[in-house]
């Protein structure tokens, strides 16, 4: 067929031709020493998987890559990893099996270089014997294509592969996944998007019992300014397979969207249990487990959310004492608590900014010895310095020393700008994600420091506070990758404050309103909008907000 001419052709020009006298790698070469000591890995708990016939000399391995591929629409990579490597050793000429470690490992840790290399080699040689279905081995052409030319090339290639196998639903996933154009910053979804959710919410609605479908379609709207009208998908998700982690985290992001703090915290924290009963029962720990960190960081974050702080500290100061060796650094899970676990409670204690916090927080932050200390494994020092930095500045302005905030702010300037210099690195050592995270995040608070700092001087100056409140709050974008924002004080708050301040309760009232559609039942913002509300004399809008926060348990 032309197409497996085609294919053949990609292959080989994706990587270098291995030399005449080298040998393929064998399988081994495939499976990290890392799994070496752990135990087999389990059929994960989701009723209705993938379907989908697998060419294989092991029955059993068939089941290991179907395992596979329920894992890796979960997000769940390395026990995605573990589930096909269990079938390569029982059978090492499997493809899809290839083709699953090779989806597994797309974003890997660097220390799964090697084991990445050798399966797209062992992949060609593979489909150069012929090896596999026709199905199959248009999952290895979608594979390499989005391997060499991207997502839009990979996108068109499983378009074809959907027209010539309709009742393939993983190949519509697959194409919409890689098709999807996402939200433009006003927060309307592209056409590519809406395309996307248009043809999942087809396959969805075929195929209603199949958890890792409805994943899919809920997981590429989870960045939608609203999430309110697929909560009801999300919570069937859970009653369809209630003991898969990835699926409790995304019932928790969609609950905390949606301003329902409490049960998004439950469900966090039942992803929580459920990923630390897997690192029991493997021995692996939370450096090999980001799901674990993700969940725990949420989870705190949720209850910050109500009002709960005490305990949403209790939570973050746990995950920050979790040691992450030199040798860990540059592992996914060692990124996660690097860059969110080890600068979490610093950031509630700045949310809440109540008497001795920001002290408090300024102690909490790893020494810069310690960041250094991660040599070229990891570039968090920045975001550490860039925390501490905020920190001094907003203690100055607490303590009345106005010149010296402005100092710090000043000096911001020139850390991000050494901080932007260290971008390409990033990129290169698999840190642009938690970097650029970081680095916005440090450009809301600059912002938002240098509008205190306004605020705190002569009354009749502060007009250009509104500009810096007004930066900050349009650089504070819902985050992505079902994680919460890292900054996390609505800035709503701030401008409500600055209109408080010039004795405008209308445009308080109004912005705080406004910031509940983005942050709907923030503590924080309805703190001020009660204050709002009393201030203009609404007495009934105060009373029902005090009810409201009332209900929410606030310590």
């Amino acid at each position: 067929m032309r197409w497996l001419m085609i294919l053949s052709g990609v292959l080989w020009s994706c990587v270098s031709s291995l030399a005449e006298d080298e040998k393929v790698p064998g399988v081994e070469a495939v499976i990290s020493d890392r799994l070496a000591e752990l135990p087999a890995p389990e059929s994960p708990q989701v009723g209705k998987g993938v379907a989908m016939a697998v060419t294989t000399s092991d029955p059993a391995a068939q089941g290991d890559v179907l395992n596979g591929l329920v894992c890796l629409h979960g997000g769940w990579d390395f026990e995605a990893y573990r589930h096909f490597c269990e079938a390569l050793k029982k059978d090492p000429a499997c493809l899809m099996a290839h083709v699953g470690v090779l989806l597994s490992l797309l974003q890997s840790d660097l220390d799964l270089a090697d084991e990445k290399s050798a399966a797209l080699d062992r992949l060609i040689a593979l489909v150069e014997e012929g090896v596999g279905s026709e199905l199959e081995q248009r999952y290895a052409f979608g594979l390499v294509k989005l391997m060499r030319d991207g997502p839009g090339e990979a996108a068109s290639a499983f378009n074809v592969m959907v027209s010539d196998f309709p009742n393939d639903p993983q190949a519509v996933l697959f194409k919409s996944l890689l098709g999807r154009g996402g939200y433009d910053d006003l927060g309307d979804a592209t056409p590519d998007q809406v395309r996307a959710e248009e043809e999942l919410r087809v396959v969805v609605t075929k195929h209603a019992d199949v958890p890792y479908l409805l994943y899919g379609l809920l997981a590429i709207r989870a960045e939608a300014p609203t999430l309110k009208s697929d909560l009801p998908l999300a919570r069937k998700l859970v009653r369809l397979a209630p003991e898969f982690p990835p699926y409790q985290h995304l019932l928790g992001h969609y609950e905390w969207r949606c301003g329902n703090h409490t049960e998004a915290h439950t469900a966090f924290a039942k992803a929580a249990d459920l990923y630390f009963k897997w690192m029991e029962s493997t021995g692996v720990d939370a450096t090999r487990c980001p799901g674990w960190t993700k969940a725990e960081c949420y989870r705190a974050v949720a209850l910050a959310s109500k009002g709960e702080y005490e305990t949403a500290l209790a939570v973050a100061e746990a995950v920050g004492r979790i040691e992450v060796t030199p040798e860990m650094a540059a592992t996914e899970g060692g990124r996660l608590l690097l860059w969110e676990g080890k600068s979490l409670a610093v950031r509630i204690l700045i949310r809440r900014s109540a008497a001795g916090d920001l002290e408090r927080a300024l102690k909490m932050l790893p020494p810069k010895k310690d960041a250094v200390g991660y040599g070229k494994k990891s570039l968090v020092v920045w975001s550490y310095q860039a925390y501490s930095s905020i920190l001094i500045g907003r203690i100055s302005l607490e303590n009345e020393k106005v010149d010296d905030a402005r100092a710090v702010a000043e000096n911001l300037s020139e850390i991000g700008g050494r901080f932007v210099q260290t971008r390409d690195i990033a990129a290169a050592t698999g840190e642009r994600s938690p970097w650029l995270r970081s680095f916005k995040a440090m450009e809301v608070m600059a912002s938002e420091l240098r509008g205190l700092i306004t605020m705190a001087g002569p009354a009749d100056d502060i007009g250009s506070a509104f500009n810096w409140y007004r930066s900050a709050a349009d650089r504070q974008k819902l985050a992505t990758l079902m994680m919460p924002p890292a900054v996390l004080l609505p800035m709503e708050v701030r401008l409500g404050e600055y209109y408080m301040a010039r004795h405008d309760w209308n445009r308080a009232i109004e912005t705080m309103i406004g910031g509940q559609h983005r942050w709907p039942n923030d503590w924080e913002l309805l703190h001020q909008l009660q204050i709002a509300f009393h201030k203009a004399g609404m007495k009934a809008d105060a009373a029902d907000v005090e009810k409201r926060l009332e209900k929410m348990g606030v310590e």
